[in-house]
């Protein structure tokens, strides 16, 4: 019942496991938006709308 494929495919769950929980550790999520990001982007989309709307759309 334990093929190599099975075998294999458990060898790669535990290895993206302990990625994870590595990744977990050191609370850096790559590609992670954090606080500042957040502000920036709503910074932005309201100087769109606003710069938009002043301009006459």
């Amino acid at each position: 019942m334990n093929s190599e494929a099975d075998i294999a495919r458990a060898q790669e769950l535990e290895r993206r496991i302990r990625v994870y929980e590595e990744m977990e550790r050191d609370d850096e999520w790559p590609g992670a938006l954090r606080v500042t990001d957040y502000i920036v982007i709503i910074l932005m989309t309201l100087t769109l709308v606003i710069g938009c709307y002043l301009w006459g759309y």
